[in-house]
């Protein structure tokens, strides 16, 4: 029986609490696949945002374990051999676009239990993070746009990776194990939001 843990948005979440934790200490190498190309920028940036993500993260969650890899499925050697791998799939488009608000009502991310074990796949639905945060992308350059994308996507995949790494579909008040997540969740890592908070606040108020 498949027991998917999605992380939903806050309007559609439902939360579990599970008890079990297994701790990491070997570096994790994750290796990403698109349904559609994405630009050398997009994975320069999503890469980026991971590394500053783990590096903040880390510190806080054992099983992290010690640092992780960030491999490009469509440019991995054959016969590529790594001892902690995780599949991470990018669904749909992960290009962010200016659009009005909306009700985005499916899950940001998700990864299946079988057999009481949490499988070392991840999946990320870009459509839905677009959705969230497309008002917010209103007035911002494409440089901006994917910035803000980036960091909403690796902070989907560091929830997932969390679930993969304690073997736990639980999940926390706070944090980047919340089992809901909203534009400010999605975007707590980024440095103009966390200066100016009140842009955030004001853009969503008024659309």
């Amino acid at each position: 029986m498949l027991v998917m843990v999605a992380l939903m948005l806050a309007s559609c979440a439902r939360d579990k609490s599970y008890a079990l934790t297994v701790t990491s200490k070997t570096q994790t190498t994750l290796i990403f696949f698109t349904d559609e190309n994405m630009r050398d920028s997009e994975w320069s940036d999503l890469f980026d945002a991971l590394h500053k993500a783990l590096q903040r993260e880390g510190r806080q969650i054992p099983a992290l374990g010690q640092g992780a890899e960030f491999l490009r499925g469509d440019r991995i050697a054959s016969g590529l051999e790594a001892s902690q791998p995780i599949s991470v799939y990018l669904h749909g488009d992960c290009s962010l676009v200016p659009m009005l608000r909306t009700s985005a009502m499916g899950a940001l991310g998700w990864v299946r239990r079988v057999r009481g074990r949490i499988e070392p796949f991840i999946h990320v639905d870009c459509a839905q993070i677009a959705l969230e945060l497309g008002p917010f992308a209103l007035g911002m350059n494409r440089n901006r746009r994917d910035m803000v994308m980036s960091e909403a996507m690796a902070r989907v995949v560091l929830h997932e990776w969390v679930h993969v790494a304690t073997q736990s579909p639980g999940h926390t008040k706070r944090g980047v194990e919340k089992a809901q997540f909203d534009a400010a969740d999605l975007l707590v890592e980024d440095e103009e939001i966390q200066r100016h908070p009140q842009i955030l606040r004001r853009r969503w108020n008024d659309l």
